[in-house]
């Protein structure tokens, strides 16, 4: 159970080198609110859940605030619960994040992870406890940490039209790890719907590339790196140019973690 414990606790809470946690978000002229839950399972059994609220201001400005918690029998082995808050601003080219917090509990430890932007650009970390560099550890520059986003901003892709979207590549930082997905085209739109939300959506393939702070030859980044097969499900509201995640699946060295969302609506 050591490998499930240490895994099922980076999906619920930082969920980063995946990009496994999700929002929605639309350019708006008025206010407006968003609801977004996602189930999360590894061979077919809910092992996390994660539940989002989401406000963009007639500014563009927007704010997700977000709970996170494992679920069904991985709570058993891995009881974690967290709390997440992302600030940022919808720009032409996309979100641009200003700040991202989380904070949560795994078993009887406290751990928190708070990120400061500027244009993009990381102007400072905050880890408690600060990060264990092993062996091997991949340093981070100045320059990776240039023009990149958070787990929640980062997965949000502006596209001028649905086939646009799985041809740009997401950098993200999750405050220790920074990695680009590649995104690849894996067939044309198709159906979607679950609740809040009927309309197209399109997979794409992603490669996962470590760019740094991470343990290098680690078996679980080398799998992730060179065998996991993994895909993000994007869709929009409306005729948004943001689109978000509605589903994933990673390939991982205990099977594929999926992410469902059970919940996509506008609420305001």
């Amino acid at each position: 159970m050591k490998a499930k414990r240490h895994f099922s606790s980076r999906v619920i809470v930082t969920v980063p080198l995946a990009a496994i946690v999700l929002m929605a978000a639309a350019p708006a002229r008025a206010a407006q609110s968003y609801q977004t839950d996602y189930r999360v399972s590894l061979f077919g059994l809910s092992i996390a859940k994660a539940n989002f609220s989401t406000v963009v201001s007639d500014g563009g400005a927007y704010k997700v605030t977000g709970k996170l918690s494992s679920s069904g029998l991985a709570s058993l082995f891995d009881d974690t619960n967290g709390e997440l808050d992302v600030t940022g601003q919808l720009a032409k080219n996309g979100p641009v994040p200003n700040s991202y917090v989380v904070k949560y509990r795994h078993g009887k430890r406290d751990k928190s992870t708070s990120i400061a932007f500027t244009n993009g650009n990381v102007t400072n970390t905050t880890n408690v406890p600060p990060i264990n560099k092993k062996k091997n550890w991949v340093e981070l520059s100045p320059a990776d940490l240039q023009s990149v986003a958070d787990p929640i901003s980062g997965v949000m892709v502006s596209a001028s039209s649905l086939d646009k979207v799985c041809k740009q590549t997401l950098h993200l930082y999750d405050g220790q790890t920074r990695v680009d997905l590649k995104l690849s085209p894996s067939g044309g739109a198709k159906p979607f719907a679950t609740q809040g939300f009927k309309g197209d959506a399109i997979t794409c393939t992603a490669k996962f590339v470590p760019i740094a702070g991470y343990q290098s030859g680690r078996k679980a980044i080398e799998y992730l790196k060179n065998s996991s097969r993994i895909s993000l499900t994007f869709a929009s509201f409306g005729k948004s140019a943001i689109y978000s995640p509605v589903q994933a699946k990673i390939g991982t060295q205990i099977g594929t973690v999926a992410v469902y969302a059970t919940r996509f609506e506008k609420t305001q």
